[in-house]
């Protein structure tokens, strides 16, 4: 069996590639991943891990820093680092899933397989970083990296006729199981949008392009209010929090059309169009539940929690 790289007498230098701001840098950059891996004799293992990771960075970079990316990786003694510099100065975000999730994680992804991850800024933009063992060990049991989550952010402020609209009993795990779809699709949908902006004539299948046009471009400045309230909820270990907001019959509205156009992307998910799983039905129905509770609290009914 090959000497793991360690061993080696003289350290391979840095390898690096320079890619464009475009979806298919991400295919590229597995590749070059894995060629490097076979090259230094790195077991299966870290190989692996090295391509979810620089996968992931490189997706990052293209959805947020929109700018040319340089993939680097270099041997740190028994370690690999793996870096992404892009031209942006804009802080990168990690969010709070549940652990199976199996998409939309982003830098959870790195923090989860690496054994130290950050991010370092440069002249002209900054560099995200992760180290693991060049052997493939399990990530060392350390600190978690800095929390980055998005800042705190409050429902919009009160419209004429609106009124208050209480979500009460929403389970934890069901709503960071739709969280963690919804910023799966749209991640998926953004990177569809960038290979739509290209001057090349990129082909894109007419049901996407629509779902982008429709769901996408309308929605995309949309924040969750309520992504912090959940987190701090489960970091105390609630199965449920209530969640406030306010709400016009306008705004009711708008949600229903909403709605209607994440069951136009769930079909796609479902016949294979998008890469984003379907969600499973409970993820649905709480989906469904927060529109309809919207609507009947705008009309003046009591908040009722959600079935089941």
């Amino acid at each position: 069996m090959p000497d793991p790289p360690t061993r080696s007498l003289r350290r391979p230098e840095p390898a690096r590639i320079a890619l464009p701001r475009s979806p298919s840098s991400v295919a590229t950059a597995r590749r070059f991943i894995k060629a490097r891996a076979a090259a230094w004799s790195f077991p299966e293992r870290a190989s692996e891990q090295l391509v979810l990771i620089g996968s992931e960075l490189v997706t990052n970079a293209v959805l947020h820093a929109r700018t040319e990316l340089i993939l680097i990786l270099e041997l740190r003694g028994d370690r690999v680092r793996i870096s992404v510099k892009d031209g942006s100065r804009a802080p990168a975000t990690m969010r709070h899933y549940r652990t199976d999730a199996l998409t939309g994680r982003g830098l959870g992804v790195v923090a989860a397989l690496s054994d130290t991850w950050g991010v370092s800024a440069a002249a002209d933009g900054k560099v995200v970083w992760a180290e693991l063992g060049a052997n493939g060990d399990e990530p060392a049991a350390a600190p978690r990296p800095p929390d980055l989550r998005d800042a705190p952010s409050t429902p919009s402020a009160d419209a004429p006729g609106s009124r208050p609209v209480r979500f009460v009993g929403v389970p934890v795990d069901g709503y960071l199981g739709l969280q963690a779809h919804n910023d799966a699709l749209f991640r998926e949908l953004e990177l569809i949008s960038i290979e739509l902006e290209r001057d090349d004539g990129a082909q894109v299948a007419a049901p996407l392009a629509d779902l982008v046009d429709q769901l996408y471009r309308r929605f995309r400045g949309q924040r969750d209010s309520y992504r912090d309230v959940v987190a701090a909820a489960l970091t105390r270990g609630d199965a449920t929090v209530e969640l406030t907001t306010t709400a016009t019959p306008a705004a009711a509205s708008g949600a229903r059309g909403y709605l209607a156009l994440l069951e136009q992307a769930d079909a796609l998910c479902r016949d294979g169009t998008l890469l984003t799983p379907e969600p499973p039905a409970t993820v649905k129905a709480l989906r469904r539940w927060f529109v309809e509770e919207m609507a009947a609290q705008v009309d003046g009914a009591a908040p009722t929690p959600p079935p089941g």
